[in-house]
């Protein structure tokens, strides 16, 4: 009976012994996924939102693009939202400071933003209630742009503005094409050398001889500038020639 005993003991001994390293080896996992050092001091940060747009316990606080620390808690009050946090390292915010719940994408997730400020200014008085900014409603925004959108489709559909009329008039339309037309036309002369400017363009006889009278009228001008500073451009212009 005592052996039987003694064995039962050892049993349960190695049984729970087990089990503590099991929870031990639990725990020491969830910190370790979590990025959470409980060791590592945190400085309470309380900042007070008028609304939070889905901001959740346990989303980033970022500063400078780095993560330092998270959001602990939320409490609903009068003024709006006070958020509590915990931060890696204590902060010192200046009067131009800004805290901003920024989404991380369209599709979900935010996080809270800290600007502490110019460094040159002064600093937050102790006890001065901290204020965030009031966040902006992507999804807002979104349809308002898809609002827009729409009404300009529909006015280029119905013929309006300079596109509409592009899009819906046969007309203007094939006056746009004539003048491309014409255009390319233009183009194709100038580089087959036909008329003054595909002369010039094309014909490097012709392009030294105008910038050589080009210079020559140049010095002339300033060789008359130069003998008679008080002169009309006329008389200038006309003793070139």
């Amino acid at each position: 009976m005592r052996r039987n005993r003694m064995r039962e003991l050892s049993m349960e001994v190695l049984v729970g012994t087990f089990m503590f390293v099991a929870l031990l080896s639990l725990c020491v996992f969830t910190i370790v996924l979590s990025r959470e050092n409980v060791f590592q001091k945190a400085y309470p940060f309380e900042v007070v939102f008028a609304d939070v747009m889905g901001l959740r316990d346990g989303d980033n606080v970022v500063m400078r693009g780095m993560t330092v620390g998270k959001v602990k808690t939320m409490i609903l009050q009068d003024d709006g939202v006070r958020v509590v946090a915990a931060l890696q390292r204590p902060i010192h915010l200046k009067k131009d400071y800004s805290i901003d719940i920024v989404f991380s994408s369209v599709l979900g997730g935010r996080y809270m933003q800290i600007s502490e400020g110019n460094p040159a200014l002064e600093g937050l008085a102790p006890g001065t209630a901290v204020k965030g900014q009031t966040p902006k409603d992507v999804m807002a925004l979104v349809s308002a742009v898809a609002a827009d959108l729409k009404d300009i489709t529909g006015k280029i559909n119905s013929g309006q503005g300079t596109i509409g009329k592009l899009v819906n008039e046969d007309v203007l339309y094939n006056d746009a094409r004539a003048s491309l037309a014409n255009l390319n036309e233009i183009t194709d002369k100038i580089n087959h050398g036909e008329g003054t400017l595909g002369l010039l363009v094309n014909d490097e006889s012709l392009y030294v001889e105008v910038k050589q009278m080009i210079n020559d009228i140049r010095a002339t001008v300033d060789e008359i500038r130069e003998t008679s500073p008080i002169v009309t451009f006329s008389s200038i212009f006309f003793g070139a020639f």
